[in-house]
């Protein structure tokens, strides 16, 4: 074959591998393959060579359409987390107005002693629907402390042997309030009978266990966003469910829970693509 044929030859050879990878790309448009070859077939033939490169042409215009609506898929995805994301942080902050109207009444009942068994009920409410978020730590420990000091007040008010020579209370102390005057003696927290007794206890206890328990789930809930941000979603979910089983209303933690459930699946899908 003369070199200059040969040179021809090649060049279309060369046009043949651009051209079907990009067809490759651009889900494969049927007439490049068919002029490649008559190409190399007759080099000499430029009418294919020009369709060919029309169709080629095609192929990288087809190729680009793919990309750009790849692209505003993505970005009509993006949209649609941005909306949730801005949805989630709405639900949040109108619980969290909720919660600091209802921190506010109990802090007011507990500053009222004719209003103790209810301040005392109405506390234990409050730590129950506590919301954890994961930028909340520190005010709802602050919360805590405020509502107790305003307890401790009325206490050393109207039951000063409950509190004597101390300056803070506890949670037995919260707990004595649910009982009336006069059930009670002058001895720190004894009670005029044992079942008394046991039940001051008991309250107690589940104060303090409430108070634990939103420790551990603000612990929870930022170490699954941590695991989250490393794309570690397999590990974060199990946080996430830790969350929502203290507190089943909490939306950043459902939020979260539901996105990497999503990225678990969507791996899946593509590792079995991969092993296709």
């Amino acid at each position: 074959m003369p070199p200059a044929r040969l040179m021809l030859a090649c060049a279309a050879a060369a046009v043949l591998v651009i051209a079907r990878a990009a067809s490759a790309q651009a889900a494969e448009k049927p007439g490049v393959p068919g002029l490649a070859d008559k190409v190399i077939a007759d080099p000499t033939d430029e009418a294919a060579r020009e369709r060919l490169k029309l169709a080629a042409g095609l192929a990288d215009e087809g190729e680009k359409e793919a990309i750009a609506a790849e692209r505003a898929e993505l970005l009509a995805l993006a949209e649609q987390d941005r909306k949730k994301v801005l949805k989630m942080r709405a639900a949040r902050e109108k619980r969290l107005r909720a919660w600091r109207k209802e921190l506010a009444r109990v802090c007011s009942l507990a500053s009222r002693p004719d209003n103790m068994k209810e301040a005392v009920s109405a506390y234990e409410a409050l730590l129950e629907n506590a919301p954890v978020y994961s930028d909340n730590n520190e005010e709802l420990a602050a919360a805590v402390v405020k509502t107790k000091n305003i307890f401790f007040k009325t206490i050393k008010k109207e039951y000063p042997h409950l509190v004597q020579g101390r300056d803070h209370i506890d949670e037995r102390d919260i707990a004595s309030l649910l009982f009336s005057r006069a059930s009670m003696q002058d001895d720190y927290h004894r009670y005029a009978d044992s079942g008394t007794t046991q039940e001051a206890l008991n309250k107690a206890d589940r104060y303090r266990r409430l108070e634990r328990e939103l420790a551990l789930q603000h612990s929870n809930l930022n170490k699954g966003l941590n695991l989250y941000s490393k794309r570690r979603y397999d590990e974060a979910i199990g946080y996430f469910e830790e969350v929502l089983s203290f507190d089943r209303a909490n939306e950043e933690a459902f939020f979260y829970w539901s996105l990497s459930g999503k990225r678990i699946s969507a791996a899946a899908v593509q590792a079995g693509r991969t092993r296709d």
